[in-house]
């Protein structure tokens, strides 16, 4: 062996076996695997722990002031037709008993007497045990008008009728659902600072006398808690979501009567229904549609209206700005509930650790998990049609400067060019991918193939070739690995610049030309690599195929391709690539601490001062997976080996010296294994309850519009790929299968990094799989196809 030969061989020798003989993520040990446990396990008990001390703290009821529920009455004590008696507009069950001639009215919880049945109400009770009791209005209340507000509150309706009720000093009760609360408390405490009352409407509205006790009990005492930490005051009454006034109504929802009363809370309910709802659904529909009270009695009047919940709330708005002057001109006055119903009671209240921890808890758990959506909703959105949009601009402003470049001809660049090849149980394949490279316009110096370690006919198959070309050179060294393998074969080549193929790898025959050209016109021989473009060769074999090969030319023709125009290429293709020889050996050779030694090596390249780029003409073939086994077990040492090489460069991230790739592409790759590995579960729970709520159209609206962005994103790929627009059919498989797909690939990588066990290489076995249509050579007039069946080489025409 020459001189020359024998020292690059022991150059990458020597800093190849510097490397630190240790796995990125690998915890031999065992150690971090252990403390994980342990420190989960922990934090699991420290939570249950919490649970058991502060949920008796939580559960009681403010409203009780410290005493205990008494017994629990339901409609199987009050019978399914319980009498409905008296008038005004709250609402009680009472138990009824003899009292001398008197009939009294008791709290069925606590026996305690609240009032003496009139005779009209013993009247209407007749021999029944329970009653439904109307009452509220006190003395000296006419010509009051209290206006309620259910749903409440909303950032735009509810902030826009409180400047109306404040610009005509009118106060008003808003009932309020405690989420919405959670979200927007300084709402609230503008309404409780400015006079109007506050009451409780649920934490979620359901319909909440169809739930069972323990929603209704959590429903209610969480929204009560919530209400005392931020307005400061107890105030115990509430209101049930979708309640009616009727008598039918109140008979069928007493359970949801019963067991708020006995949580200490009075029912609020109203007698003028505004229906403003069923007006504000209505597309054509306006606010001098909904109804004015009929005020001619002077009677008190209790009206029900809604701030939020809707699709037009501004209409109540401009209804209530009719209502106030009219009312006014009646001889009326605006009072709140507790105003005009004495039974209502205000008290201020200091609020407790359980109020405050409430509302905190309520807030990230109905609150901040719908700011959360938004937000990624958002970062979705800037991902897939802002950077999505951005690559494919930046990809055709580069391939429109591309055509401006005037570049040389095999028989103009005076390189020496050996090719590499990295080889373990390849006899299928190797003799094909020998015969493709042989057969190129380049004059190639020379073809090594490092066996590594082979149990099957490789190395018989290399010899074959070999015997015909002399070029082909076959190293065979005891099985070590590939990045020991390629570094054998980069010492082992004579050529100062080294291109590299996968052995399954079928390439045209200008690709080589294509590749080197680039390193004939480098004016300060800093060009360390450029990469070619692999396109699926067997993808008419199935869907799967289909689907990757759609995958190939949007990552590789859209986004590697922006990459490129960024000077921030992050990943050179193993399967096709040129190398300055002298820029593999300053890099110490390949790395065998990543499985991805392709992104690593491509990434110590622009730490070292290399530049890397694409020709989008050097055009390679390979074998894609075609079972979904061999898919997930290719794509999980892709995926595990990106996220070692991203790590062991982790220093790069956000350095002004790295540019683009340091401030863009590679935070890109972190965010995007970031936010799916932590939110991709709340993300499932959000969208399973946006579906029970709103109904698949939720999610459908979402995937046409990640999909359309996809379509055009994945249309200029295959333009600039100069590819047949038949690959867009598959775009909609193609956003069904990756999102599973990916979570699948993170959360198994997240795993095993964190386990630190070592991740073998998962060869996939090679069929030899190829379409012959797939492997014309667009550059050349006469291009060269592999019928994979004879092994043989077949001349085509060129197509267009």
């Amino acid at each position: 062996m020459p001189d020359r030969e024998q020292r690059g061989q022991d150059q990458v020798a020597e800093v190849a076996d510097a490397v630190v003989r240790s796995a990125v993520f690998l915890d031999p040990s065992g150690r971090r695997w252990r403390r994980t446990r342990v420190v989960g396990t922990v934090l699991l008990v420290a939570l249950l722990a919490a649970g058991v001390v502060l949920a008796p703290g939580l559960w009681h009821s403010p409203a009780l002031a410290g005493a205990e529920p008494g017994r629990a009455v339901s409609m199987a004590d009050t019978g399914p037709r319980t009498p409905v008696v008296g008038e005004g507009p709250l609402r009680r069950v009472l138990e009824v008993r003899s009292q001398g001639s008197a009939r009294v009215g008791l709290d069925p919880f606590t026996e305690e007497v609240l009032t003496t049945l009139t005779p009209a109400e013993a009247s209407a009770a007749g021999g029944s045990r329970y009653v439904i009791q109307r009452f509220g209005y006190g003395a000296g209340t006419a010509r009051t008008i209290s206006m309620t507000f259910d749903d409440g509150p909303d950032p735009k309706t509810t902030r826009e009728l409180l400047d109306v009720l404040a610009a005509n000093k009118a106060p008003a009760t808003f009932f309020v659902v405690g989420q919405n609360v959670a979200r927007w408390p300084d709402l609230v405490e503008r309404m409780s600072r400015e006079g109007h009352a506050v009451g409780v409407h649920t934490m979620t509205h359901p319909d909440i006398a169809a739930e069972p006790t323990w929603r209704e009990h959590v429903e209610i005492v969480a929204s009560g808690r919530i209400l005392r930490a931020v307005t400061g005051k107890q105030e115990s009454y509430w209101r049930m979501p979708y309640e009616g006034a009727d008598v039918a109504s109140e008979q069928a929802t007493i359970d949801g009567l019963l067991r708020a009363q006995r949580l200490g809370y009075t029912f609020a309910s109203h007698d003028f229904d505004t229906d403003d709802w069923s007006h504000d659904a209505d597309p054509n529909g306006s606010a001098a549609d909904i109804p004015l009270p009929d005020l001619s009695s002077g009677a008190p009047v209790t009206m029900l209206m809604h701030d939020a919940g809707g699709p037009n709330r501004e209409r109540t708005v401009e209804y209530v700005e009719r209502l106030i002057p009219y009312a006014k001109a009646q001889g009326y006055r605006f009072t709140t509930m507790p105003q005009a119903q004495p039974e209502l009671s205000v008290a201020p209240a200091q609020a407790s650790s359980a109020d405050v921890l409430t509302l905190y808890l309520s807030q990230a758990l109905l609150a901040w998990p719908s700011m959360l959506v938004s937000g990624l909703f958002v970062l979705a959105i800037v991902a897939v049609v802002v950077v999505g949009f951005g690559n494919a601009a930046l990809a055709a402003v580069r391939s429109v400067r591309r055509r401006r470049l005037v570049l040389p001809g095999p028989s103009q660049i005076d390189l020496d060019v050996s090719v590499v090849l990295a080889a373990w149980n390849e006899e299928t394949v190797i003799a094909r991918t020998l015969r493709s490279i042989l057969d190129s316009d380049f004059p190639v110096l020379e073809v090594v193939v490092v066996d590594d370690g082979s149990t099957d006919g490789t190395a018989d198959a290399v010899r074959r070739v070999a015997r015909q070309d002399p070029r082909v050179v076959l190293l065979q060294q005891a099985n070590a690995g590939k990045a020991h393998a390629l570094n054998n074969g980069v010492g082992r080549a004579r050529g100062e610049i080294v291109v590299t193929l996968d052995a399954d790898t079928v390439m045209a025959t200008s690709t080589i030309t294509n590749m080197v050209r680039h390193f004939a016109v480098d004016p300060d021989g800093r060009l360390g690599a450029v990469a070619g473009v692999v396109r699926v060769g067997n993808r008419e074999t199935n869907l799967l195929t289909r689907w990757q090969a759609l995958e190939y030319l949007t990552q590789i023709g859209v986004e590697r391709a922006a990459q490129d125009a960024l000077g921030a290429i992050s990943i050179i293709p193993g399967a096709c690539a040129a190398w300055r020889k002298a820029a593999i050996v300053s890099a110490g050779g390949y790395s065998d601490i990543t499985l991805a030694e392709d992104c690593d090596l491509a990434l110590t390249m622009h730490r070292l001062d290399w530049r890397v780029t694409q020709d989008d003409e050097a055009l390679a073939f390979t074998e894609v997976p075609e079972t979904v086994d061999d898919l997930l077990a290719q794509r999980t040492r892709w995926t595990f080996g990106t996220l070692q090489a991203i790590w062991k460069h982790r220093d790069m991230l956000f350095r002004r010296k790295y540019g683009a790739l340091g401030w863009f592409v590679m935070p890109g790759y972190v965010v995007a294994v970031a936010t799916p590995v932590i939110f991709l579960p709340f993300i499932v729970v959000m969208a399973t309850l946006a579906v029970q709520a709103q109904g698949w159209g939720v999610l459908v609206r979402y995937f046409v519009i990640f999909m359309a962005a996809h379509m055009v994103i994945a249309a200029v790929g295959v333009h600039l790929m100069r590819e047949r627009y038949h690959h867009l059919l598959l775009v909609p498989v193609y956003r069904v299968v990756y999102e599973p797909l990916r979570a699948y690939l993170l959360y198994t990588s997240v795993f095993r990094a964190v386990k630190g066990v070592r991740m073998g290489w998962k060869k996939l076995v090679r069929t030899g799989s190829m379409d012959a249509a797939n492997l014309t050579d667009r550059t050349d007039v006469t291009a060269t196809a592999v019928d994979v069946r004879t092994d043989a080489l077949v001349t085509t025409g060129d197509r267009p």
